[in-house]
């Protein structure tokens, strides 16, 4: 029987702290508005961490159907027979029944669905059962994966208070690590492992108001994201029929969810609309605890506040292109999608707020197309910023595809896509396995998430990755994290004096844009060394379904700096002539034309290719040219990156002009313009961004216009646009 992967994905601590060393202005919960009750010792103390049996029972309703009997043990001040009779008024109550299941336990795949649903998809899955049965029995001997790749043995009791690094603690308060005890409960109907699971809430209860803080500003237990969290595995364990569940412990839960609920309303009500993963957390717990407990006199206000500040996220934190705010295509984009896909289950679920829930369907359906964009030919996900590399669960696609979409998976009628809103450009010569597949990052400053590289890339080709992303380690813990997998030189960009740009505020600029059947074209300028008088533009033309012809333009103030083209391969690279080339195929070949760099070779951390589970890394291999800048002229570092399936024929390059470059590839003569809307020669005049004229082995000559009004080849007006526009055709003969 398997243990199962490994949890890579640390979503327990993607969703929680800023990585260290930077700002804690976001972070602060000892800090609250004046109109807060949160500021209150009293309050705090009296009813959210030690509430009584009067004070809870007296936040009930009690003129609700059915509450009639409980109302006259609260009014006699019985509370041990008020517990009795809520347990029987909870157990005959109508209501939902649903459980989270997560994709191979990865933590942030989590989809509620019901206990059939779970059951019949681990049918399908027995490897899968075998893992969540495998963690649950674990858990029963009090072995633990804490956080992370973290496994703590307690012995006869659990710790909470035990000293697990300073991040590990505020993890293991999530209790994401329970889950397979409720998962294994519905798979195999033994109430030993909710037995398991009540026995440790109960420890936890003993011990939550004494638990010691990692950080000064966040209480462990009374904070949104662990809030928002922990609470779900609470509810769905209180929801589950459980004969020996007591009493003791049904007041208990109930104390805690009260205490949530009052804590995460006042911060949601006074502290206003705030930016970012956590509040959505928090709210979306609003709004359950409403759901399952309308009993709480408390919950109408905790569903109206919630569901506000959940539609204020849904309008102001994703692009229109279905992209979300925080950049991070796995870790923050997934969190937060399901954050409101599970909303809109709930919302079936117990049959309200059908506006909202159409509200929700319809953006994240642009979500879904935004990852479908975005996904590498071999199903991965860019490690873009604060991103884990690592195969996309289908699961989740095609429960998008149900619940917003509809669709029957078909693949979209484009290739390449241009999302000038959350700042990508994916290249991509078609949807299969092999195809050539570039995305580029050219979007604006997410925050404290955010990368320190502009115009940087991600390629594929062949079904290998080629090129690629650092991400971000395995957490926010990694002693790597800020002086390599956050720094500029760990990505495929232009690096000054191999320094970290200036990253706040900026985005891609003069970004141009323009496809073809046969070209995609994508230019674009960042101002990120502007502290060294360096200003950099970007093309990047791709010749499909065969190569891309990158060329980098920088002026320089001062001819001091050192230029450095970076290329980093999971693949081993290999000098050849002036470049590099993979040792195996596919592969790739990496040549400057025309220009004089030094060369340099070296190894640093990324996310993993070869293990493609989120969180894994790897060492792999970088490249990069040098170059010194000259004050007052231009450099320029062209480089043609071409794939190769096999041993082939190494294609020919040249530079004839700092605009025009010539490659000779399979027979065909390209000559590639990159003409910046102002070009003239003695054969060629255009106003475009960039030409290809290409003669074939045939003889043939056709071309491709992109972002211009007219092309005139010796002479002779070969296409014209009354407004900027892209074209092609061929070359008539009586032009050649």
């Amino acid at each position: 029987m398997s243990s199962g992967p490994p949890l890579h994905l640390c979503a327990i601590l993607f969703l929680l702290i800023a990585p260290l060393g930077l700002p804690f202005k976001t972070l602060a919960q000892t800090s609250f508005s004046d109109s807060s009750m949160l500021r209150h010792p009293a309050y705090v103390r009296e009813a959210i961490q030690e509430i009584d049996d009067a004070h809870l029972w007296n936040s009930i309703d009690l003129d609700r159907a059915g509450l009639q009997d409980l109302r006259e043990f609260v009014d006699a001040g019985d509370f041990e027979r008020a517990a009795i009779v809520w347990g029987a008024y909870w157990s005959a109550k109508k209501q939902p029944a649903y459980i989270t299941s997560m994709d191979h336990l990865l933590p942030d795949t989590d989809l509620l669905e019901s206990p059939m649903e779970l059951r019949d998809a681990t049918l399908q899955s027995p490897d899968e059962r075998d893992t969540i049965i495998a963690r649950a029995e674990l858990i029963l001997q009090n072995t633990i994966r804490t956080w992370g790749d973290s496994v703590i043995t307690f012995g006869k009791d659990v710790d909470f208070n035990r000293d697990m690094g300073q991040s590990g603690k505020y993890g293991f308060h999530y209790w994401i690590w329970s889950r397979p005890l409720l998962m294994s409960s519905v798979l195999t109907g033994d109430e030993k492992y909710l037995e398991k699971f009540g026995q440790l809430f109960n420890v936890w209860y003993e011990q939550r108001n004494s638990i010691t803080r990692g950080f000064p500003s966040l209480d462990v237990v009374y904070y949104e994201l662990g809030l928002g969290v922990r609470n779900r595995m609470f509810i769905e364990y209180y929801l589950l029929p459980c004969r020996q569940r007591s009493a003791k412990s049904q007041v208990r839960l109930l104390k805690t969810f009260l205490a949530a609920g009052r804590w995460l309303y006042q911060l949601q009500k006074w502290e206003g609309y705030r930016p970012g993963n956590w509040q959505v957390h928090g709210s979306y717990m609003l709004v359950q605890l409403a759901l399952v407990f309308p009993e709480f006199r408390e919950s109408a206000q905790w569903r109206q506040i919630g569901l506000q500040r959940m539609m204020e996220h849904l309008e102001r934190d994703f692009f229109p292109d279905g992209g979300h705010s925080e950049r991070s295509p796995r870790n923050y984009t997934m969190a937060t999608y399901l954050n409101y896909r599970n909303l809109a289950y709930l919302l079936a679920a117990y049959d309200t707020e059908q506006e909202t829930a159409r509200r929700i369907r319809a953006s994240l359906g642009r979500t879904l197309e935004w990852w479908v964009s975005m996904l590498a030919p071999t199903g991965e996900v860019p490690a873009i910023n604060d991103s884990h590399r690592g195969l996309f669960p289908e699961r989740i696609t095609r429960d998008g595809r149900r619940f917003f979409t509809g669709d029957s998976g078909a693949r979209p009628r484009y290739t390449s896509r241009h999302m000038p809103e959350s700042g990508f450009t994916v290249m991509r010569s078609d949807w299969s396995l092999d195809a050539l597949y570039m995305t580029v990052n050219h979007g604006p400053s997410a925050g404290f998430h955010t990368h320190l590289d502009l115009l940087d890339f991600e390629l594929y080709a062949y079904g290998t990755p080629l090129a690629v992303d650092a991400g971000i380690g395995l957490t926010y813990d990694d002693s790597l994290y800020l002086t390599w997998y956050r720094s500029s030189r760990a990505h495929n960009m232009v690096v000054v004096n191999d320094s970290n740009m200036e990253r706040e505020g900026l985005r891609g600029e003069n970004i141009y844009w323009g496809s073809t059947a046969t070209v995609d074209f994508f230019a674009g300028e960042q101002n990120g060394y502007r502290r060294f008088g360096v200003r950099h533009r970007r093309q990047i033309a791709f010749i499909k379904p065969w190569y891309w012809f990158v060329v980098d333009d920088l002026h320089s103030s001062r001819s001091i700096d050192t230029l450095s083209w970076y290329f980093h391969s999971p693949t081993v690279l290999l000098p050849a002539g002036a470049g590099f080339e993979s040792k195996s195929a596919p592969g790739i070949r990496i040549i400057p034309v025309g220009v004089n760099c030094a060369s340099r070779v070296g190894k640093g951390m990324a996310a993993s290719t070869s293990v493609r589970v989120p969180g894994k890394t790897e060492e792999i291999n970088w490249v990069r040219f040098d170059q010194v800048s000259r004050s007052d002229f231009p450099s320029q570092f062209p480089i043609l990156l071409f794939p190769f399936r096999a041993a082939s024929e190494i294609p020919r390059a040249a530079r004839l002009s700092a605009q025009h470059f010539v490659v000779q590839n399979a027979g065909s003569t390209d000559n590639l313009y990159f003409a910046s809307g102002a070009y003239a020669d003695g054969t060629m005049q255009t106003d475009a961004s960039f030409v290809l004229i290409r003669k074939s082995s045939d003889n043939r000559l056709s071309y491709v216009v992109v972002n211009g009004t007219y092309l005139r080849y010796r002479a002779k007006t070969l296409w014209s646009s009354d407004a900027a526009s892209s074209g092609e055709g061929e070359v008539p003969q009586s032009s050649r």
